[in-house]
């Protein structure tokens, strides 16, 4: 297994950014990198949406873990190939109003090592640190 996570500081507290992160349904309308659909309850489906190369591309999900304001995970795509558990864990800091935000995913299967490598060079493949940035603002500026 590979794991690729990255981490943000929000000024704002857990239950802030759980409740932009955790509304699907408007993520197009702040994010720039990717994008996720469904009804985040355990064992639903759902699909995450993002740009590989500049084209469109996406994986059917199953939701794992919705732990609100602490935990939202998914695991999909081809097992044995690039099976993934893609991650955000938030953290309370500072007696609450602040929230550490660790984004990212562990990698299975044949082509694991190649996306990481892939994610760590932000070019080409969904931006994590994006998403963060992206979601930040959104917190802020409601």
């Amino acid at each position: 297994m590979t794991t690729y996570e990255t981490e943000i500081i929000i000024d704002a507290p857990p239950a802030d950014v759980w409740k932009h992160l955790i509304d699907v349904s408007k993520h197009d309308d702040w994010s720039n990198h990717f994008w996720l659909r469904g009804d985040p309850v355990v064992g639903g489906p759902g699909r995450i949406e993002f740009k590989l190369f500049g084209i469109a591309a996406g994986a059917n999900v199953v939701f794992q873990t919705v732990d609100e304001p602490r935990e939202l995970r998914w695991h999909g795509g081809p097992k044995g190939i690039a099976y993934g558990s893609h991650f955000f864990i938030l953290e309370e800091l500072e007696g609450g109003s602040r929230t550490r935000l660790r984004h990212g995913e562990s990698f299975q299967g044949l082509l694991a090592p190649l996306i990481v490598r892939l994610l760590r060079t932000e070019r080409g493949g969904p931006s994590y640190n994006g998403f963060n940035e992206d979601l930040r603002r959104r917190v802020l500026n409601g």
